[in-house]
């Protein structure tokens, strides 16, 4: 009864990380901020590192700095013309030097790599399920509630200021709910798994569909697909389940390249 209950657990927890996501795939790929997603889950590792450091809460405490340094991003490219992909990589490299240079302070703790990278969803606990559902539904709720903004914005930022549609406080709480949920979903996800599920499955959305209310619905349905499966296969397999996800999720991209091939040798 345990192990069916640590299996039921450990799936739930595979299942929200993808949904909670999956919800934000779209407007991350179409507004080519693909590499932001990547770089505010490598900055957690700074949170982190401070948080070992200090003895503060790990999750919280890169909560706090993933968002401050998201929100850093935002008014550098803004309001001090910084290229936000060179803001970005600043941020991200001084993270990860800050990171590196704590965990080294720390001589009593041995940093396990693989657990960040790749997570461990066998791991999660009663906390994580709560916090990755929550996350699921405040993401849904975001996007049924600025669905226009976010449409505007996503495919033309000037249209959006142009019919005052409160694109920069709406972007801003975006960038905001994208960190939280990167941290969120580094603990069970990993940096890798986070990263493919912000892109793979939009990628491969938009390979069938063009519009974004079908697109968001694909990647709820490939991100959910590529997670059972995954789940399983590590489970038949003794595979790492965030690794078999990621390479679920490309065979699904692979796939949707075929219906535009064919229509392409048709032409």
């Amino acid at each position: 009864m345990l192990e069916y209950s640590f299996l039921i657990r450990a799936l739930a927890a595979a299942s929200l990380s993808s949904l909670s996501l999956a919800l934000f795939s779209p407007f991350v790929t179409l507004r080519r901020i693909s590499y932001m997603g990547e770089a505010l889950s490598h900055i957690a590792f700074a949170g982190i590192a401070l948080a070992i450091l200090a003895g503060w809460n790990m999750q919280f405490t890169a909560m706090l700095v993933v968002v401050g340094v998201s929100l850093a991003i935002s008014w550098l490219s803004r309001r001090q013309r910084l290229e936000e992909a060179n803001a970005i990589t600043i941020f991200l490299s001084v993270s990860m030097a800050i990171g590196i240079i704590l965990i080294s302070l720390n001589k009593g703790y041995t940093f396990d790599l693989a657990s960040y990278l790749f997570g461990n969803v066998l791991l999660a606990n009663s906390t994580d399920l709560w916090l990755l559902g929550a996350a699921a539904v405040v993401n849904l709720i975001f996007i049924l509630g600025f669905y226009k903004e976010l449409f505007y914005y996503s495919y033309n930022p000037e249209l959006a200021r142009f019919y005052r549609l409160h694109a920069g406080l709406v972007n801003r709480l975006f960038m905001i709910l994208l960190a939280v949920n990167i941290v969120i979903n580094v603990r069970a996800a990993g940096i890798i798994l986070v990263s493919a599920q912000l892109i793979l499955p939009a990628a491969a959305a938009f390979n069938l569909v063009d519009r974004l209310d079908r697109a968001l619905v694909f990647c709820v349905v490939f991100s959910l697909l590529a997670s059972f499966g995954g789940f399983a296969l590590s489970w038949l397999l003794n595979l790492p389940t965030g690794a078999s996800v990621v390479v679920l999720e490309f065979v699904m991209f692979l796939l949707s390249l075929l219906p535009r091939a064919f229509r392409r040798d048709g032409c």
